[in-house]
């Protein structure tokens, strides 16, 4: 567990001289990860897109970024937590629930988050092409990751149609009634000569019954008017109407 904290600790710290920055290699094959309460476990898939070796760290946080991995209380377990992944080769990680996973929200999804840290390997010492002073990045990736209990017998592709949408005042109120997470990444209106003026650039993500307000630039007269481009389980974009 020290030796955990310690790659961690060195990986986000970097070392040596500030001149030329390593760029990450390892790519994470998803945006997101959905854990069914009912699987044992799940995999996810990562490759070394580069030309050297690289150290992976993995661990989920319950959503604080500065958790070190021997600090987080998240009930599951990443097999390797530490692996290393040679230049143009793949590495599955095996993602699996702790019994106190059980105690879980049974009636909608519960957000944590995968890290991923990529600790590429120092120069050769007799490596020519490698700079006098340079700097070692470590670099991590972070992407959702759900836990979604059994319980749930709708699917969540249908989410983004439930959402409920009125306005009041100068501002745009977005309900979700649903168990899911919902993320939305855009949010347009619609105008008589087919332009679209944008209401949300920036994306938001709605907890499961909850709602957000968004404060408007210009007045809306009808929330059927909108249009919103919303994330499914698999990274992929989805454009929607208000109906």
């Amino acid at each position: 567990m020290n030796f955990n904290k310690h790659l961690f600790k060195a990986g986000l710290m970097a070392l040596l001289m500030p001149l030329t920055a390593a760029n990450a290699e390892i790519i994470l094959h998803g945006t997101r990860a959905v854990y069914p309460s009912n699987a044992r476990e799940i995999t996810l898939q990562m490759s070394n897109n580069g030309e050297k070796p690289s150290l992976v760290q993995a661990w989920i946080d319950e959503g604080d970024p500065k958790t070190t991995p021997d600090k987080s209380k998240a009930p599951f377990v990443i097999t390797p937590p530490i692996t290393r992944v040679e230049a143009g080769e793949g590495q599955s990680l095996r993602i699996s629930k702790l019994p106190n996973a059980e105690s879980l929200s049974k009636d909608r999804e519960t957000l944590f988050w995968l890290n991923v840290l990529d600790i590429p390997p120092k120069p050769a010492k007799n490596d020519k092409a490698a700079p006098e002073n340079y700097l070692q990045l470590a670099i991590r990736s972070r992407i959702k990751f759900f836990y979604r209990p059994d319980s749930i017998k709708t699917d969540s592709s249908e989410a983004p149609k439930a959402l409920r949408w009125s306005i009041k005042g100068n501002q745009l109120i977005v309900n979700n009634p649903t168990p899911f997470y919902i993320t939305l990444t855009s949010i347009v209106q619609k105008q008589n000569n087919s332009d679209k003026t944008v209401v949300l650039s920036e994306g938001i993500m709605l907890a499961p019954f909850s709602e957000q307000q968004i404060n408007l630039q210009s007045p809306i007269m009808t929330v059927k008017d909108i249009k919103f481009t919303s994330i499914n389980d698999y990274g992929g974009r989805v454009e929607n109407s208000v109906e």
